[in-house]
């Protein structure tokens, strides 16, 4: 095989760092002097070494190098030697398919090990089941029906890594996540009645995903995430459950809970009194995400009983002793804020030092929200919901009326529907009244929505029996 010189263009080598992943499946090592690097573009593997001198030679195939025009390849390899703190020295000129199957069919009698890691490569698994079931478009997780215990880390990481890598997330992140994933299916049962963790029909998309990996892989922290309705809270909280592959356990806020019910009841079995953990406390004990939906419901005898688990204690006291923090144990606590939201109270400062405080952004494109959020497409839908959403949004700004029908989770329903039954005068009229409007009780202030909508965004909303005996004075 014919090799020559070759000139490196250091600004090109550099332009690879950081995207190594996107041209390089494998770099194996045969322990002494011969790397393999499998290209994503190419059929035949590619080959560092040396060969009688001290000069490190590439040789590959493709069509480019066949002509004997320099190729993007060139730039990888020179890469990889540079990290093996090496230059290339020799480049593969003219060489032909026969020439490379040749050279690949002696080399591969050699015992190569993957080496990724050491060039920051992430790599896929093999699965047996690579298929990840998502739950239905509501996005609600099925709980476990029975305890289960050494799960396989493997099913559904190929899917998870390539989204990981789609958002964005660091390959050391990426890392770190799968030896976290790897120690949970090995240590961390699922019990009965604890949601499952599962693939979200859509996962969460946004710059806090990268955010909240790091805090909770690279530092073990707990968070607390702020946002209005619809800004995915929730979808965030599950996508990392099933990145990580954790239970969870939802506990809502509000004036009902108390320390007790947070940390289990007690119970009277075969004549002896005994102490049952709540979900919660299992969760803590065993591992899993304490999912805590409105946290700043909650009255703050409750939060501080709290305290001991986030700080550097690591426990949660219980009547029958102080439960030790699992460290697979991840509290999030999730909450709006604002005038527009009854019995929310401010948590104390106290509280709040203890986490990590992720304010997830309001999406600006609502009609790529609605995409990604429902998979719906239809550009007729879309601009109507979009329409729709003006005129509601007019009101509340004009008149400061309406608050009620100012609903993300409302309009993402309402993009379901479409996506399910269809786009006809009938829907329109359903999606408007009973996922939007509807949620406004005032029957002036209803009245007043509806007439807006007909002027603003959509002339041929019909008027229903009700709004002509509103407008004829009957009501």
């Amino acid at each position: 095989m014919k090799l020559a010189k070759i000139k490196i263009n250091n600004l090109g080598v550099q332009s690879v760092k950081g995207r190594i992943n996107d041209f390089v499946k494998n770099i194996e090592f045969d322990g002494k002097s011969i790397y393999r690097i499998t290209f994503k573009d190419l059929e035949l593997p590619a080959y560092i070494t040396k060969v009688d001198t001290e000069e490190p030679q590439a040789m590959h195939y493709c069509e480019q190098n066949e002509k004997g025009v320099v190729c993007a390849h060139l730039n990888i390899i020179a890469f990889i030697c540079d990290q093996c703190n090496s230059t290339i020295e020799k480049f593969t000129i003219k060489g032909t398919v026969k020439e490379m199957q040749d050279l690949d069919t002696e080399y591969s009698k050699l015992n190569f090990t993957n080496v990724n890691r050491d060039f920051g490569l992430l790599e896929l698994v093999d699965e047996e089941d690579e298929t990840e079931t998502a739950p239905s478009t509501n996005e609600t997780p099925t709980p476990a029906t029975a305890l289960t215990t050494k799960r396989d880390w493997k099913k559904g990481w190929n899917a998870i890594q390539n989204y990981l890598v789609d958002e964005g997330v660091s390959t050391q992140i990426v890392y770190r996540i799968e030896e976290r994933r790897q120690e949970i299916a090995a240590t961390v049962p699922l019990h009965e009645m604890m949601v499952a963790p599962q693939k979200p029909h859509f996962p969460y998309h946004g710059p806090m995903l990268n955010r909240a990996l790091r805090h909770v892989v690279a530092l073990n922290k707990d968070l607390i995430l702020i946002g209005d309705k619809g800004t995915g809270k929730d979808t965030l909280i599950n996508t990392i459950a099933w990145i990580l592959g954790l239970p969870t356990v939802l506990q809502i806020g509000n004036k009902d809970v108390t320390k007790e019910s947070i940390m289990g009841e007690p119970s009277f079995r075969n004549g002896e009194s005994t102490f049952d953990l709540s979900l919660l406390a299992t969760a803590v004990k065993d591992g899993g995400i304490a999912n805590f939906a409105e946290v700043n419901m909650l009255v703050g005898d409750v939060t501080s009983i709290l305290h001991p688990l986030a700080d550097e204690n690591q426990q949660l006291p219980t009547p029958i002793g102080s439960i030790e923090r699992n460290k697979n144990f991840i509290m999030i606590g999730s909450m709006n804020v604002g005038s527009g939201y009854s019995g929310i109270r401010p948590l104390n400062d106290a509280f709040k030092d203890r986490f990590a405080i992720l304010r997830l952004p309001v999406v600006q494109d609502f009609e790529e929200m609605l995409r990604s959020k429902t998979g719906l497409h239809d550009s007729h839908g879309l601009t109507f919901l979009k329409q729709v959403k003006g005129a509601v949004d007019k009101m509340i700004q004009e008149e400061n009326q309406g608050h009620a029908a100012s609903t993300v989770r409302g309009y993402v329903d309402a993009a379901r529907y479409f996506l399910q039954i269809g786009i006809n005068k009938e829907t329109k009229v359903e999606v408007i009244e009973d996922y939007i409007i509807n949620k406004v009780e005032d029957v002036e202030e209803y009245m007043a929505i509806r007439d807006i909508i007909r002027s603003e965004a959509w002339t041929d909303f019909p008027i229903s029996e009700e709004e002509q005996q509103f407008i004829d004075g009957e009501i």
